[in-house]
């Protein structure tokens, strides 16, 4: 009786959602925010490519509902090439490229005009916590993509590139983590195919508390049949073709099919005397389709 009163410290705690890679799948897109919201994340943070599958506006549509922090990716920019007549002009009816035109025929001008909005890459910063920056593939570039284990002096290099404390990006569709000289850089995995043989879904948790960053990778399930019957009732999966038909495996077995079939494709480009820069051919996309072992 009558000894000191303890002492309680009180330390600031936050936890985001860190997300990328959800490629217009809904299913996929609803069960991570579900899980994110059960493990109180108070922000979502998403690092690109919105589009790319059967619910595009859906899936745009249901992260301004909730308030989330998006850039965007290469499929984004991809798609905004493609509608203000900023890509080759065999986009515009080339098979390799029937899946983006199907996208694009589903979203509406509004759209376009949030995701013309959004930056590449930005700064993300929290009173209290220290800054965070969010890419796509590498900074400064959608289409490049970082792998600690694969290619660390480019990771070095990025990380050389930017002020912030954390460096997260997407691209890759694998879930890693890298701690460099006292600083965070992560990829939090996909929403939308995992490429790291899971099937499901992924996200990140970053939290803050005692005056640094962790992460903790996240996997949760959903129901695939329903994806699988939005690829068709969509009529995403007849008029998308076999790039189509190879993203929704990938998806179905957390494998790359989606890259396998493209390097067949450029393969047999190759083979036939039939490469140019502009894409493949529509007469050598039809053969590996037929020949490529599905």
């Amino acid at each position: 009786m009558g000894g000191a009163e303890p002492q309680i410290r009180l330390e600031f705690y936050l936890r985001l959602a860190i997300l990328a890679d959800v490629h217009a799948n809904l299913p996929a897109l609803e069960s991570v925010l579900e899980d994110a919201d059960r493990q109180q994340a108070c922000s979502i943070i998403v690092a690109g490519d919105l589009t790319g599958g059967p619910h595009p506006l859906e899936t745009i549509n249901c992260l301004r509902s909730i308030g989330a922090t998006m850039i965007r990716g290469n499929s984004d920019e991809s798609l905004l090439r493609f509608r203000y007549g900023r890509a080759p002009a065999a986009w515009n009816s080339d098979l390799q490229h029937a899946l983006l035109r199907w996208t694009h025929r589903r979203l509406d001008k509004r759209t376009y005009d949030f995701l013309e909005s959004l930056p590449l890459e930005r700064s993300f910063t929290v009173p209290g916590a220290s800054p965070i920056r969010v890419v796509h593939g590498c900074p400064g570039d959608p289409y490049e993509g970082l792998s600690p284990e694969e290619d660390p002096a480019s990771l070095l290099s990025a990380m050389g590139r930017v002020e912030e404390t954390v460096l997260i990006c997407g691209h890759s569709h694998r879930p890693w983590k890298a701690e460099i000289d006292g600083r965070l850089a992560l990829n939090p995995g996909a929403v939308c195919g995992p490429l790291n043989g899971v099937v499901g879904a992924q996200y990140a948790l970053l939290s803050w508390h005692a005056d640094r960053w962790t992460v903790e990778h996240r996997s949760v399930t959903y129901d695939l049949g329903t994806l699988h019957d939005a690829f068709s009732i969509s009529g995403l999966l007849e008029e998308g073709g076999a790039l189509a038909k190879a993203f929704l495996i990938s998806l179905e077995t957390g494998r790359d099919v989606a890259l396998e079939f493209l390097d067949y494709a450029r393969g047999v480009a190759t083979d036939t005397g039939a490469a140019h820069e502009d894409g493949i051919p529509d007469a050598v996309w039809e053969r590996a389709a037929q020949t490529f072992r599905w």
